[in-house]
């Protein structure tokens, strides 16, 4: 599978060289700044080819003792590099279009040469985005899917240099649409600059996965026998992976053997059933058990017009607990009354020190009978 990537994405680099002389070459030939501003996009995608070729032989090196958790990173520097570069041609493609927007376009608009070009490209850039979508998606790699994408981008910007060449052979007079669409090309590719750049700030700077990532993280853990509790749960992507440390409590009267197979289970089950996690790191502590159910029946005594307490259900979550639980009250009292004494029943919960982060509270008459 490894040998079809790399196949794929050589074949990528090849074209894209070629297309990217061939753009400049009829741009520069013709006077089209969309034209030149489309090889600047074929050659941002013959600069991810050659990154993800080259750069690939630092960033999967084996950990060492100057990095002791690999050298993913390297990959989101090289990315980062890329999209800068991209940006920053991309804005002077932009100032020099309007700077010049007063000058005509001469036969730049009408030639048949830059029609061929672009209509070369998109038909290529297409094929060339098919296949590797399906090798993307054969091997599961996200990697090749994102640059399969960056590929139909390059077929899409050049429409508008196909459409200048069109609309100049229909209407010669329209001097200025060259420069328009420069910008719009030149705006595609800001784009294309946002895509490839945001994802590798996020790496560089620590951004951990979401919230919902987490919860289920959480939640496998906690299904692995002999789990009591699991918080302090932090991640952080590395290259194309996420690492992640959490703390797993388990019984105190358990020995640390028994303790550290367990969590050597968690960390099996989550990297199973998440592929992009590739490191997991335990902290192993005893859980010191608390009546939280006890205590928020107490804590609900104290508010006026509680009689009794039941179907208690509390939920551990990373950021705190969540409960839920049926409140009595008398027979008499208004929906209002009750509405009431819930409100002030989980205004309660919530300040108190049981971490509670939401409370549902019901209420329902007191059976006297």
């Amino acid at each position: 599978m490894q040998a079809t990537v790399r196949q794929v994405t050589l074949w990528g680099m090849a074209l894209n060289l070629a297309l990217t002389v061939a753009k400049f070459t009829v741009g520069f030939a013709v006077g089209s700044q969309s034209c030149v501003a489309d090889a600047v996009h074929s050659l941002s995608d013959s600069a991810t080819d050659l990154a993800v070729l080259v750069g690939v032989r630092f960033w999967a090196a084996p950990a060492d003792s100057d990095h002791p958790h690999g050298h993913q990173r390297i990959e989101a520097l090289i990315t980062l590099a890329i999209g800068v570069m991209l940006g920053v041609s991309a804005v002077c493609m932009i100032c020099n279009a309007i700077k010049t927007i007063g000058e005509p376009t001469g036969g730049a608009i009408s030639s048949w040469s830059l029609l061929g070009v672009a209509v070369v490209s998109i038909f290529l850039k297409e094929v060339l985005y098919q296949w590797t979508t399906a090798v993307g998606r054969s091997c599961g790699s996200s990697a090749v899917l994102a640059n399969a994408w960056h590929h139909r981008s390059d077929a899409v910007s050049s429409i508008p240099v196909a459409i200048v060449a069109i609309v100049g052979r229909i209407w010669p007079e329209v001097q200025y649409l060259d420069h328009v669409a420069a910008v719009l090309v030149a705006c595609m590719l800001l784009r294309v600059t946002w895509k490839i750049a945001w994802p590798a700030i996020k790496e560089l700077s620590d951004q951990g996965v979401s919230a919902l990532e987490v919860k289920e993280m959480c939640r496998i853990a906690s299904g692995i026998a002999g789990v009591l509790e699991v918080h302090k749960l932090r991640t952080r992507w590395f290259g194309n992976g996420v690492l992640l440390d959490m703390h797993v409590l388990v019984d105190k009267d358990l020995s640390v053997e028994s303790g550290h197979r367990i969590c050597e289970e968690v960390a099996s089950e989550i990297k199973r059933k998440m592929p992009k996690v590739q490191d997991v790191l335990t902290h192993l502590e005893p859980f010191e058990s608390t009546d939280i159910k006890g205590e928020l029946t107490r804590l609900s005594r104290q508010v006026a017009g509680v009689q009794g307490m039941q179907s208690i259900q509390v939920r551990s979550f990373p950021e705190g607990n969540e409960a839920e639980c049926c409140i009595q009250v008398d027979p008499e009292c208004t929906m209002a009354q009750a509405h009431e004494i819930c409100k002030k029943v989980r205004e309660v919960f919530l300040a108190s020190q049981l971490k509670i982060v939401r409370a549902v509270v019901h209420a329902e008459p007191l059976n006297l009978h």
